[in-house]
């Protein structure tokens, strides 16, 4: 008879012995009733007198179930791994069968399909499977799978990993590696000989890391998989940018001779690089490369990174989903994994270390953030900086974070290129059966310091005697190709010459006086220009109207939870009544229709952003009967572009990143990150000081990135106020970057629609909103339709006001401003005016400056803000006032004085603080 159900399970997943006692009670009772495996195993191991297993018999059960699970779980913690400087890892189980009591004889009599069903056909018994199944867990490649929790999953990588052949390339695809090591190492040698003491962060270690890349691009040729993008820190970066996108050797000397090494860019315009004004270290630019050699149009793109090494991860990511998306069509984009691979090299040490890293890990699975799988090498080069293993992190591997995920990890030792290549094939395998992310851990060494000046020996002496003592890559497969008899010693010195001959031939094309060295810096024109305000007779009341109208079109049988309905249908009202005023939440809907109505993409992400935080957005609605899902923006009329909103993870670093590389790869998508308050931005400023702000000025990198930042004191306490304005403003440089701080939600609804407008052009720049809380439903900020109505953004906002009387002008900006005005509605001095600066970078310093020349009494102008003296906007735009200011005028600073925490704890302390400054800043009289 055939087995009984859970027979399936036994050894093949890791069967208990009380089930395999069970099952013999069966056999007892009629050896029919348990399968011919099973017959077969109880017929070797015997029986007692009494009809039961015998000891000896339960003990060989006991030790090869436990020896078949602890090869499949630790064998890489034997495994031929370390090319060099083998750790000691303690306590580690034996994987050896007679230290689990079974003996070599018994398992000779036992099928191997009993080991795993995969190998019955393969080997004659279980003694052949289990010697196969060491050699496989604890040889140059290790594998780490079974913490996985899918057994679909486990048992697809047990078939695949222990079915594989042996690891064995053609003799002609061997001597193309063998050329392609050589010249990678060669590539170092030169640099190292001939610019002695020049930074370069040497590949030498992992070589194999660019064959692995160049055969991962066939891999993805036969998937037809067209685009590469790969994240990367600077070790190693030179010889990927050289070699994988094949950046001319002349490009890369010139680079370090300091002359132009855009006299070398290919004519063919296969090559892209980019550098900014500014222009960074040659180890950070990256670049892109169109190739065609694998039988199709590859696009490979390395990115742009700073020094942060891990940070780029995320941004690689998000330039992958965009790759993967169209969005030229109403709902949501159509996304195809196989459109775009990302590739991210880590660091060793920085891998468990950067918590980056964990959050880039978990978008792997998210709907608003998978990629379909990403493709991890961590680089192990044994060291971080100059710091040991052992002080670097708590695990055994540098790639265990991993685990954490249910992703698969395979070790693979650097020094055995043909392995090397088997374990790319085998993660790009398993990304295209399961859509997940897979981890290669390459474990070599580093053959010089952290730069090529370090003397690492003073801090790892033992690493480093057996690193100076090991061959190098080329010389190791070379010489293994001479003992294989495919190439001969002769052949083998010519390769790794000819590598060093192209080098040379390389050198002597460029003119070595033909240097570029700058004296100044000079910033381009067209980046100098400010972004135009013109009216768009566009907006019509009859459009807005429509699109209103769309957004209450409800299915049938879609019931809208009804205190959402009341609060929604209030959006009716402004095109019903004149005195009906367009909250924040409604101006916002009604600009990103009219966006997708243009054409333009929109991708708003953020914590609880579908809803807003306070509850005001509501882009997604849910079924109050059944929790299903509508998007009242897919159904305007007349959009030719996407909408798409998502829920972020609990994370700012890895979301803000992922988001700046979206809108990088597309810019012609308008692209928000929304802070669920305006301080968790802290947790991701590497972003902004090292990539949405310095980006074009370093390497010609541009973006039109929106931030949402809700920012304003409200008595919520330190953590609750600040979106750190002053921050952003201290950044703001050569026109990079657009800061605004918004009183009016018609103007809210232009700014949208100017940042969309100049999207993918030579102004297109990063845009950051100190967007408001108590502010949201204000009345003083609401505006009503015609406010709408083929208007424009304004850079100020001026109150009505008597130039003839006026003697104080107050300058305030978002929550400060409307506390003003508000005070204004009852006691309103004709002799102060009050100037709303609604963008504070670039600041508008010629429209103020003309309000301030018209007023011929004036003789104080007051700079209010309601964040501490030492933050906010005043000292960014003191010295733009102090530049406009009229002769024999005052200037004064009306705020809270300086402090080392942006606000108040206590919220009563808050209005009285609060109060007292708007009444000294509407003060007529100083007092005396």
């Amino acid at each position: 008879m055939e087995g009984k159900a859970y027979e399936e399970a036994p050894m093949r997943f890791g069967m208990n012995l009380g089930l395999i006692l069970d099952i013999h009670d069966s056999y007892l009772e009629n050896p029919n009733n348990v399968s011919d495996e099973m017959r077969t195993l109880f017929e070797s191991l015997g029986t007692s007198q009494d009809g039961s297993l015998s000891q000896d018999a339960k003990q060989n059960v006991k030790g090869m179930l436990r020896l078949l699970d602890e090869i499949r779980l630790f064998g890489h913690l034997e495994a031929d791994i370390y090319p060099v400087y083998e750790p000691e890892i303690k306590n580690k189980p034996s994987l050896d069968f007679k230290e689990h009591g079974i003996s070599d004889e018994l398992l000779k009599n036992v099928p191997a399909s009993l080991v795993s069903p995969h190998l019955g056909s393969l080997y004659d018994n279980a003694s052949e499977a289990f010697n196969h199944l060491y050699e496989v867990y604890t040889g140059p490649i290790a594998y780490q799978f079974m913490h996985i929790n899918d057994s679909k999953e486990r048992q697809w990588l047990k078939e695949t990993i222990e079915n594989q052949d042996e690891v064995n390339l053609k003799s002609d695809e061997k001597i193309e590696l063998f050329q392609v090591l050589s010249k990678v190492e060669g590539f170092e040698k030169y640099l190292h000989k001939n610019f002695v003491g020049a930074k370069r962060f040497s590949i030498e270690g992992l070589d194999t890391m660019v064959p692995m890349l160049e055969h991962l691009l066939k891999l993805m040729a036969k998937e037809n998989i067209p685009n590469l993008q790969i994240g990367m820190a600077h070790r190693g970066r030179l010889n990927v940018l050289t070699h994988v996108l094949e950046k001319p050797y002349e490009m890369m000397l010139s680079e370090f001779m300091h002359t132009d090494p855009m006299k070398f860019l290919p004519e063919d315009n296969s090559l892209s690089l980019t550098s900014g004004w500014v222009g960074d270290v040659k180890y950070h630019l990256g670049g892109s490369k169109l190739r065609n050699d694998n039988g199709i149009d590859q696009q490979i793109t390395l990115a742009n990174n700073p020094s942060h090494l891990e940070v780029v991860s995320p941004v690689v990511q998000g330039k992958t989903r965009a790759e993967q998306e169209d969005t030229d069509h109403t709902g949501l984009p159509n996304l195809d994994f196989n459109r775009s691979l990302a590739v991210l090299v880590h660091g060793d040490a920085a891998f468990p270390a950067q918590g980056v890293v964990f959050e880039s890990l978990n978008l792997g699975k998210l709907d608003g953030y998978t990629t379909g799988g990403s493709i991890h090498i961590v680089a192990n080069n044994r060291v971080g900086f100059t710091t040991e293993e052992f002080d670097a992190r708590s695990t055994d591997h540098a790639s265990d974070a991993a685990l954490s995920f249910n992703l698969p990890v395979f070790h693979v030792n650097a020094d055995k290129p043909e392995h090397v290549l088997r374990t790319i094939e085998l993660a790009l395998k398993y990304r295209q059966t399961f859509n997940k992310d897979a981890v290669i851990n390459l474990i070599g060494y580093r053959r010089y310091g952290h730069n090529e000046m370090d003397e690492p020996s003073t801090t790892n002496p033992m690493l480093y005697k057996e690193v100076k003592a090991h061959d190098t890559i080329e010389h190791i497969y070379g010489s293994q190709l001479v003992e294989e008899k495919i190439i001969s010693e002769e052949e083998k010195a010519n390769i790794i010459e000819d590598a060093q001959k192209e080098m040379r031939a390389a050198h002597d094309k460029i003119d070595k006086s033909d240097t570029v060295v700058k004296s100044e810096i000079e910033v381009p024109e067209s980046i100098q220009e400010g972004l135009e305000n013109k009216p768009e007779p566009e907006i019509t009341r009859e459009r807005l109207k429509e699109i209103n109208d769309a957004l209450f079109e409800y299915p049938e049988d879609f019931t809208v939870f009804k205190k959402l309905k009341q609060v929604l249908d209030r959006r009716k009202l402004p095109f019903e009544d004149d005195a009906a005023l367009v909250d924040w939440a409604h101006a916002e809907a009604l600009a990103f229709a009219t966006i997708n109505q243009d054409g333009t993409p929109i991708r708003l992400t953020g914590q609880d952003s579908q809803r807003g935080t306070f509850a005001h957005r509501h882009a997604v609605l849910h079924d109050s009967e059944n929790g299903k899902e509508y998007i009242p923006l897919h159904h305007v009329p007349d959009v030719k572009a996407t909408f798409d909103i998502h829920n972020s993870p609990l994370s700012e670093a890895a979301v803000v990143g992922f988001d700046y590389g979206y809108n990088v790869e597309n810019k012609d998508s308008l692209v928000i990150w929304e802070a669920q308050y305006g301080d968790f931005a802290n947790m991701a400023q590497v972003y902004f000081d090292n990539f949405m702000s310095s980006g074009n000025a370093k390497w010609g990198e541009t973006s039109g990135f929106t931030l949402f930042l809700p920012h304003g004191q409200e008595g919520s306490g330190p953590e609750h106020s600040s979106a750190r304005l002053e921050r952003f403003l201290h950044l703001g440089a050569n026109q990079n970057m657009t800061v605004v701080n918004l009183t009016s939600t018609a103007n809210y609804f232009y700014l949208l629609r100017r940042q969309a407008k100049y999207l993918n052009t030579d102004k297109m720049r990063p845009l950051v909103v100190m967007s408001p809380k108590s502010l949201l439903r204000n009345q003083l900020v609401s505006n009503p339709v015609d406010k709408f109505i083929g208007n424009h953004f304004r850079e100020i906002i001026v109150e009505k006001h008597d130039k003839s009387k006026v003697k104080k002008v107050l300058l305030a900006h978002g929550k400060m401003a409307v506390d003003l005005l508000n005070h204004q509605k009852d006691n309103n001095p004709e002799e102060v005016v009050l100037i709303r600066v609604e963008q504070l970078y670039p600041f508008p310093s010629e429209e103020i400056k003309e309000v301030l020349d018209s007023i011929e009494n004036l003789d104080e102008v007051r700079f209010v803000q309601e964040e501490p003296k030492n933050m906010g906007a005043y000292s960014s735009v003191l010295p733009k006032i102090l530049d406009i200011l009229p002769p024999n005028v005052k200037r004064s600073y009306i705020g809270r004085p300086v402090s080392s925490s942006p606000a108040e704890g206590d919220g009563e302390t808050y209005k009285k603080i609060q109060q007292n400054i708007i009444e000294n800043a509407m003060k007529v009289q100083e007092d005396e």
